[in-house]
C-alpha cells in the first residue's frame, strides 16, 4: 500500500484544512501536526510538508522539524505547501528551505491563506499591525483562501503519487485488465453534466479496447449529451482485504450511429440478430466509451512485488 503522510503546523486551522484535504484526496494517507508525529510514520512512501507563513516567516517548528528529520526524508520523494497572504513571498521562502534542506522537492506550492482578527492571540495581533502599517496594508481581515485551488493542488500530488507507484511489466498489466474485463459484463456508469449526476448499473462488452454499452434511453443520456467525460466501476464482490479486484476506469463516451458496422459488429458480439433489433417498437441506443485510463486495484499484483493498485493509460 503506497502511503501518503502529510506533516503540518497550524496555529489557527487553515493549514489543517488543507492537509486535511491533501489526505482525502490522495489517500491511502495520514495527516498529523508536527506534535503528533511518530516514529512509525517514517514508513510512508510519499511525504508532503505544510506550514503557515507568520510574520514573513516559515513556521520554526516545520524548519525544525526537517532538519531533525533529514537523515530518513533524503530518502523520500517530498512535496512542500505553504498558506500565505503574500504568495511570491511564500515562495520566496519555499526555495530558501528548498536550498537550506539541499534537495529538490517534487514541488513546491504557495496556497492563499487567512487573517482573521478576532481569532488571533495579544502578541500575533501586535506583531500583525506593525507589518501592516509596514507595508501600508489596512488593518482588516483577509481571505484569500480557494477550495478549489486546494483540491488542484491534491490532485496534483495524487497524480505525483502515482508516477512513483512500482509498476508490474506493462504486457502482464494489459493482459490482467483483459482478463478482468472479458470475464466480467456490468458495470457502473457514472456520468454528470453542472450538478446533474447520475450512476447507472448496466451491462457492457469490451472490444478492441473499448466498451460498448447498449441502452433504451434514460436520464444518462441528458449528461452525456452536454459532458461527455465519464467514469465506469467494475468489481468483484468484497470478500477480504487480501482478496481485492476492482477498477475505475475514466474516458469519453460517444454514440455509435444505429446499424452502422461498428454497430452490427457489436450487436453480432452480444449474440443478438440486427434484424431483431431493428424490430423492436424502441430504439436501441449504442454507447462507446474510449478509455483513457484505469486504475486497477488487484491484490495478486503483491505476488508479483508490486502496488496493489496499478493504473492503466491507453
Amino acid at each position: 500500500m503506497f502511503k501518503t503522510l502529510i506533516v503540518y503546523s497550524s496555529k489557527y486551522g487553515t493549514t489543517r484544512e488543507v492537509a486535511r484535504t491533501i489526505a482525502l484526496i490522495t489517500g491511502p494517507a495520514k495527516f498529523c501536526s508536527v506534535d503528533e508525529f511518530k516514529d512509525d510514520y517514517k514508513d510512508f512512501e510519499f511525504i508532503v510538508i505544510g506550514t503557515p507563513i507568520y510574520q514573513e516567516k516559515l513556521d520554526p517548528t516545520i524548519v525544525k522539524f526537517i532538519e531533525e528529520n533529514r537523515n530518513w526524508l533524503n530518502k523520500k520523494p517530498v512535496s512542500v505547501f505553504c498558506t500565505c497572504l503574500d504568495k511570491n513571498g511564500g515562495l520566496s521562502k519555499l526555495n530558501e528551505l528548498q536550498d537550506t534542506y539541499g534537495k529538490d522537492f517534487l514541488s513546491l506550492k504557495t496556497i492563499g491563506g487567512r487573517l482573521i482578527l478576532d481569532v488571533l492571540d495579544e502578541d500575533d495581533h501586535a506583531a500583525i499591525k506593525t507589518f501592516l502599517d509596514t507595508v501600508k496594508l489596512p488593518f482588516e481581515d483577509m481571505d484569500f483562501y480557494n477550495p478549489r485551488e486546494v483540491v488542484n493542488y491534491s490532485l496534483k500530488l495524487k497524480s505525483i503519487k502515482e508516477d512513483l507507484i512500482v509498476p508490474i511489466d506493462i504486457d502482464q498489466l494489459k493482459g490482467a485488465v483483459d482478463e478482468f474485463l472479458n470475464s466480467h459484463n456490468t458495470c457502473t456508469l457514472a456520468t454528470c453534466n453542472a450538478d446533474k449526476v447520475r450512476s447507472t448499473p448496466i451491462e457492457y462488452n469490451y472490444y478492441d479496447g473499448n466498451l460498448y454499452l447498449l441502452s433504451e434511453g434514460g436520464e444518462k443520456f441528458a449528461n452525456l449529451i452536454l459532458n461527455d467525460n465519464v467514469s465506469v466501476s467494475i468489481y468483484n464482490d468484497y470478500s477480504g482485504m487480501n482478496n481485492l479486484a476492482g477498477m475505475q476506469i475514466t474516458g469519453k463516451a460517444f454514440m455509435v450511429a444505429e446499424y452502422s458496422e461498428e454497430y452490427n459488429k457489436i450487436l453480432n458480439l452480444k449474440g443478438l440478430n440486427v434484424d431483431v433489433i431493428k424490430s423492436l417498437p424502441v430504439n436501441m441506443n449504442m454507447i462507446k466509451i474510449m478509455i483513457n485510463k484505469i486504475e486497477f486495484l488487484n491484490s495478486n499484483f503483491k505476488m508479483e512485488g508490486a502496488e496493489a493498485k496499478q493504473i492503466l493509460y491507453y
